[in-house]
Order: structure tokens, then C-alpha cells, then sequence
């Protein structure tokens, strides 16, 4: 007589997983921004780049004020402006 194999099935185990308190995501908002354009414009005027650096710092400025103005966080007049 043949025995016929029975496939067990295996108990399911339910895991519980340990909620973490959910973190908050890093945000950046457009008056953080604004804030970045003020330092660049601060640091510029006290020195704090060297002349090589200009180049590249201007880039950037220039840059984050166009995208300032295209979201309407800066308008046109309201745009930081060099100040001697």
C-alpha cells in the first residue's frame, strides 16, 4: 500500500512590527529661500567669498531669485537689491 504524502500546511505567524513615531520630513519653504538669497547678498557685501568664487556665487543668486520670482515669493520690487 502506497502512502500518500499530505502537505502540511505551516501555521501563519502574524508579526507585529513596532510603530516608530513618524519624523517629520526635511522641508524647505520659499521664505527659508528668501533667507538663503539674504545671506548670499550679506556675505557678499562683508567680503566673505573670495574672488574666485564669485563667479559661482552670482550664478547661484541669480538663479534663486529668478525661481523666487517665477513662484511669486518675490515680486520684482521686492527683490533683495545691492546696496552700497
Amino acid at each position: 500500500m502506497a502512502t500518500k504524502k499530505t502537505k502540511q500546511e505551516e501555521p501563519v505567524v502574524e508579526q507585529t512590527v513596532e510603530q516608530q513615531p513618524e519624523q517629520a520630513a526635511p522641508s524647505l519653504t520659499l521664505q527659508d529661500l528668501v533667507l538663503v538669497a539674504q545671506i548670499i547678498q550679506i556675505g557678499s557685501q562683508r567680503g566673505t567669498f573670495r574672488a574666485e568664487e564669485l563667479a559661482d556665487v552670482g550664478t547661484l543668486y541669480t538663479k534663486l531669485i529668478a525661481f523666487l520670482q517665477a513662484t511669486g515669493a518675490l515680486t520684482p520690487a521686492t527683490a533683495p537689491t545691492e546696496e552700497n
